[in-house]
């Protein structure tokens, strides 16, 4: 799952892709995104051999939801605001990853398809690149580092 979920936010960290044709996509997905995102607004979709990706404006936020091969719901990300993180996880990225060297390059709020919410913050500095993934509760773990 791990794995899967990595896949998925480094698809939407990209954020290039060349988009399917909604024909290609199953009939389980677009049921299950026609009934759970009834507001959204210029879809794309990008199917590949491990998730379905639909991109999408819904009240005017940029979202994109992730289904597996089989059409079953991985998840939801969307843009979110740092300084609306769980307070425990600001104190803890101040301290450990302050500006500079390190540059805030994006923060993204997942919600499996279970319902349960990380957040991911990437940071890059001068030596490395890092995503960083935080409990709703406010705990800081490493997710992946790049050393540049």
């Amino acid at each position: 799952m791990k794995k899967l979920l990595f896949t998925a936010l480094i698809a939407v960290a990209i954020g290039t892709s060349a988009f399917a044709d909604p024909n290609t996509v199953s009939h389980k997905v677009l049921n299950h995104f026609a009934s759970e995102f009834t507001d959204a607004e210029n879809v794309n979709w990008k199917v590949t051999s491990q998730f379905v990706e639909a991109t999408f404006i819904m009240e005017g936020k940029k979202m994109q939801a992730f289904y597996n091969p089989e059409g079953d719901i991985i998840g939801t990300s969307q843009s979110f605001a740092f300084d609306k993180l769980p307070k425990q996880a600001l104190k803890t990225l101040a301290v450990k990853y302050p500006f500079p060297p390190y540059k805030l390059e994006e923060c993204i709020l997942f919600t499996d398809g279970e319902g349960q919410s990380k957040y991911f913050v990437s940071f890059e500095s001068p030596k490395q690149k890092l995503v960083l993934e935080i409990s709703s509760m406010g705990s800081v773990s490493e997710f992946k580092k790049t050393v540049l």
